[in-house]
């Protein structure tokens, strides 16, 4: 997701690969976060919710508040002199290790706590050119609701490229 098309006062949901993402900023961390799109409450998705006045993500449903380690910090029924039943790893968020390289945010597809550390053994594709002030580009992204293989099969037929993306490319057509 390109940063300029976020917002860091609301959280924002979309559908990558399949998954069902949130994509909010953690103020607390100074850091854009990728979580999966459901409360482990009652699975309402967190893109509905908002950011709380401290600055966690907080659930449209019940309230409850999550940090960006995807820990719950704050269960607003539960009794004060309870057992601190936000720290149950059940009331955890799916978190999925993202970085900030060219201007997006990247995300590795899995929650698994075993790529908790992954970005730092692999990185996102470094394009260069998008960190080049004097470069001039374009950042765009378009919902396609359609499948990966489409899409690769789409990549590999670059024919079709003067015809469907008349007008929003600069491609000379071929001379005949």
């Amino acid at each position: 997701m390109p940063v300029c098309d976020l917002d860091k006062r609301a959280p924002l949901g979309k559908k990558v690969l399949g998954l069902d993402v949130v994509v909010w900023w953690d103020r607390n961390e100074n850091a854009w976060k990728v979580f999966e799109d459901r409360c482990p409450h009652r699975l309402a998705p967190l893109s509905e919710g908002r950011i709380d006045p401290s600055g966690r993500l907080q659930c449209v449903y019940h309230g409850w508040c999550f940090g960006g380690s995807g820990d719950c910090k704050l269960i607003p029924q539960a009794p004060l002199d309870g057992p601190p039943v936000h720290s149950f790893p059940k009331a955890c968020v799916g978190v999925y290790p993202s970085t900030v390289q060219n201007g997006i945010v990247w995300f590795w597809p899995n929650t698994d706590p075993q790529y908790k550390d992954i970005l730092t053994k692999k990185n996102p594709p470094y394009i260069p050119e998008l960190d080049d002030p004097s470069y001039d580009f374009q950042m765009f992204n378009r919902d396609i609701a359609y499948g990966y293989e489409i899409l690769i099969e789409n990549l590999m037929d670059p024919s079709h490229v003067p015809y469907a993306h008349h007008g929003i490319m600069r491609i000379a057509p071929e001379p005949r």
